[in-house]
């Protein structure tokens, strides 16, 4: 084979192995709100044939009680659930457990249980966050763990309120946690600091963040300002600061109550979409630039309760709640310049949705899975099915052409579409 050949087999089978690398990192969802932290999913095919009798159930699977969500990463679904002794439990106290599970299968590959008290509501909140063969996670008491994803040993532990001077909400911790870089970003809410990272690797503090009370929003990572960038959303403001040393990068203040929004903020562009738990009760949109971030509009069209918007073409899509009250709760299109409400549709509750391709897919408060187009014409609904019971609190997951969903039981139904590829 001459030289030339040669190193054009190289080049094509280097770009082979890029492009095969690429798909599967693309269709990951490591974290909170998906590889972006916007919601929106690298797959679309499937939802545009949903079936007449619905999604194929592939399996089911029980990990404790509690309102994590759902994080997959090389093929292995994570989460977290509550146990407490009865006869029907396996569990002598009360504990909760972050559950490593086969995304195609739901058999269980490794569990890990630690002591736990019930809370404000029976398991714990948060997403964990899965980065470079790590899995962090963290209980509505403040107890950080960091396991080797292959395995489920614990490489680092620490406590937001024992170790780091945090303070817990009064519903317990709710931030997903982080993963930016070499660190993992928490909320503490202590009057030391109200943002702590920690070294991802060994646990230890990497720099910490203003001080003040902790809300339940999840921070976000992006790039603003040409600067890679935490976004997060407290009782008191929504703020920007460094990924790499924590200085503040710009500040939006308010008079807030004491129960805040339990909402992701939602990065589009130069621009941040966050539902306020302030006085008025206020979606704004907020122009970032030069260190500054000034309001483009605030109103009550958009405020989203428990799960963030989603954003395509230049629109929202999302569930409009002003309290926790499942039937104030509806389905709206928002147009993200002007602020104009497209259309609304009621029965939806508090849950969640994302974005897939061109198509929304929502996971009603009540367990019905639907399909809709994600336009601003009008709600235009491809299917529904009844896939859950209980209540749902968390978006969808869409992963290899599986689509997970989870109630506050700690039932979670994988359900098919396609052929995985």
């Amino acid at each position: 084979m001459s030289k030339r050949r040669c190193t054009f087999a190289l080049c094509a089978g280097l770009l082979a192995a890029f492009l095969v690398w690429r798909s599967a990192r693309a269709a990951d969802w490591p974290q909170f709100r998906g590889p972006n932290h916007d919601g929106v999913s690298a797959e679309d095919g499937g939802l545009e044939k949903w079936p007449d009798h619905g999604p194929k159930v592939l399996w089911k699977a029980n990990v404790g009680q509690g309102y994590s969500g759902i994080a997959i990463s090389g093929g292995r679904l994570f989460t977290m659930g509550h146990r407490k002794p009865g006869a029907a439990s396996s569990v002598a106290e009360e504990v909760d457990q972050v559950c490593c599970l086969d995304a195609a299968t739901g058999a269980e590959v490794w569990k890990h249980s630690y002591l736990c008290p019930v809370g404000s509501y029976y398991g714990p909140f948060t997403t964990p966050a899965v980065d470079a063969g790590l899995v962090i996670s963290l209980s509505q008491f403040g107890q950080l763990h960091c396991f080797e994803q292959s395995s489920g040993k614990v490489l680092w532990h620490q406590n937001l309120v024992d170790d780091l001077h945090g303070k817990k909400p009064y519903y317990g911790y709710a931030c997903s946690p982080l993963i930016v870089g070499d660190v993992a970003v928490f909320e503490a809410g202590g009057p030391e600091a109200s943002l702590v990272a920690l070294d991802k690797h060994t646990g230890r503090l990497a720099w910490q963040y203003g001080k003040g009370e902790a809300g339940y929003s999840s921070a976000v990572s992006c790039k603003l300002d040409g600067k890679s960038c935490v976004v997060a959303l407290t009782p008191a403001a929504a703020f920007g600061v460094d990924a790499v040393t924590g200085q503040e990068m710009w500040r939006h203040s308010w008079k807030a109550p004491p129960q805040s929004s339990a909402t992701a903020p939602l990065v589009c562009g130069q621009r941040v979409f966050v539902s306020a738990s302030n006085e008025k009760k206020t979606g704004i949109l907020l122009e970032v630039a030069g260190g500054k971030a000034s309001v483009v509009w605030q109103n009550q069209n958009m405020m989203n309760y428990f799960n963030a918007s989603v954003l395509h073409n230049g629109h929202l899509y999302g569930i409009h709640s002003l309290d926790h009250i499942s039937k104030n709760s509806t389905l709206r299109c928002l147009d993200l310049q002007t602020a104009e409400v497209k259309w609304e549709k009621a029965g939806v509750g508090l849950g969640g949705l994302i974005l897939a391709g061109t198509r929304l897919l929502i996971l009603s408060e009540a367990g019905e899975l639907l399909v809709a187009e994600a336009t601003p014409e009008a709600y235009k609904e491809l299917g529904r099915a009844k896939v859950l019971d209980g209540s749902c609190w968390n978006a969808p997951v869409l992963c290899e052409g599986r689509i997970y969903c989870r109630n506050h039981r700690g039932d979670i139904v994988c359900l098919v579409l396609r052929d995985a590829r």
